[in-house]
């Protein structure tokens, strides 16, 4: 199985990365190939609410094609994400927004993506520097409903408040153990 994740930061090697790269290497632990996809290593234009994609395409030519490709071959989605304003951040957003050409391949046209070994699995996984009760909401029903889309099951999170300097997250090993679970967990199940 292949197990994608995707780095949402702007920051490389923050901790949410670091949380994903945990996450990657349970899954690796569990036999599944990994890969790494870097947002911020990828054009991906901001959706222009054109509607072209009610054809199942989209207009614009940029990463978000070779994203499709990849989607197809695996078998689990990881998402990762620091929380910006209660939410993801923008270079993750963008990418997420793009996906409306998969909703529209999946309910307007029948036509889901399809994921190896069928229904695929996804997980968010999130650190938020401040501990408010709602600090994750945006994020999981943004990451559900692009799961959604994308035809996966939103089936883990991994959510973490208080962790903000770059690195922190080394300091709390229970959650990196929390993260190579989530990878295990997610190929096992």
């Amino acid at each position: 199985m292949l197990v994608l994740g995707i780095a949402g930061s702007p920051r490389r090697q923050g901790n949410s990365e670091l949380l994903l790269d945990a996450a990657l290497a349970g899954a690796a632990e569990q036999g599944a190939t990994t890969t790494k996809i870097i947002v911020t290593s990828l054009q991906i234009n901001p959706c222009r609410g054109c509607d072209y994609c009610r054809r199942g395409h989209c207009v614009q030519r940029d990463d978000m094609d070779s994203l499709a490709t990849l989607f197809a071959g695996a078998g689990a989605l990881i998402i990762a994400s620091p929380i910006f304003f209660y939410g993801v951040t923008a270079q993750l957003k963008a990418l997420i927004d793009r996906c409306q050409v998969f909703w529209n391949r999946r309910y307007r046209l029948g036509k889901p993506v399809e994921w190896a070994g069928g229904t695929g699995r996804g997980a968010l996984i999130a650190v938020g520097a401040t501990r408010g009760d709602k600090l994750f909401l945006g994020s999981i029903l943004t990451v559900k409903y692009a799961l959604k889309a994308l035809n996966l099951d939103y089936s883990r999170e991994l959510l973490v408040r208080g962790v903000d300097e770059p690195g922190a997250i080394r300091q709390h090993p229970e959650q990196l153990e929390a993260a190579l679970q989530l990878g295990r967990d997610l190929v096992a199940t």
